[in-house]
């Protein structure tokens, strides 16, 4: 089951679906967000209760959510997993997009460690799991810098055990670039420099070069950021992005 959040006016301005990260709350991107909601309508897409099998299925409940919203033409935005189903969601299943906003994507992940993830998550009884995740998510997605109290910390803490296992599994033998490429509208892609997720920040950013040499894509590179946005300064530097990409 898909959830809509909508923040801010509508207006003139297209709006904007946003498509959080793996625990499918609002939580990893909550301050982009809002600052966003200051000048047009944004609608979160919460997937915390979806009952998919696969990623390519999830992608298609939100499209069909997306339409059910009778919305002439939206722009898109995507934050770590959230990024393959932002472009599966606008390059697949007949919507009107506009632009599509990239927040800390990856290509291909280290298979073994998510596997291996996987089994200790498995094996992490529910109450160790509430306490000792907000530690393990600043280990892997920080630095966290004056971010310690970003929602997606409380997030992490209450987030479906199943539901993260599951969705970490659908990153596994997997190579998104093929999905990420077939993206044909003008995209901004908004990297951490630090980012600890993925094998190598400075490798993952060099390739999304590379693969978008062609396309009308903007890669830029956040000092001091993971892969969530969790210092207040990457925060208002993505905001500062997103809000010139969308006005020009």
């Amino acid at each position: 089951m898909i959830r809509t959040i909508e923040i801010g006016q509508k207006s003139r301005k297209n709006p904007l679906v946003a498509i959080p990260g793996i625990d499918g709350s609002i939580g990893s991107i909550e301050p982009i967000v809002k600052k966003l909601a200051e000048n047009r309508q944004v609608i979160v897409i919460d997937y915390t209760k979806e009952n998919n099998t696969t990623l390519e299925a999830l992608s298609t409940e939100i499209a069909d959510k997306i339409k059910t919203l009778n919305l002439s033409r939206v722009h898109i935005l995507g934050q770590s997993i959230g990024t393959i189903l932002a472009a599966q969601v606008a390059n697949s299943h007949g919507l009107e997009v506009g632009k599509v906003i990239i927040v800390c994507t990856f290509t291909k992940l280290n298979w073994n460690k998510l596997r291996l993830s996987n089994i200790i998550l498995r094996l992490t009884p529910g109450w160790l799991y509430k306490l000792s995740s907000p530690s393990i998510m600043a280990v892997v997605t920080g630095p966290v810098g004056d971010g310690k109290n970003h929602p997606f910390f409380e997030a992490s803490k209450n987030s479906d055990k199943a539901g993260v296992i599951k969705r970490t599994s659908w990153e596994i033998n997997r190579d998104f670039a093929e999905d990420l490429v077939k993206i044909d509208t003008p995209s901004l892609f908004l990297m951490g420099e630090k980012d600890r997720f993925v094998t190598s920040a400075q490798k993952e950013i060099e390739r999304l070069k590379r693969l978008f040499v062609d396309h009308p894509a903007t890669i830029v590179s956040i000092p001091n950021a993971g892969h969530v946005l969790l210092p207040s300064q990457a925060i208002s530097t993505a905001v500062s992005q997103i809000e010139d990409f969308l006005t020009d």
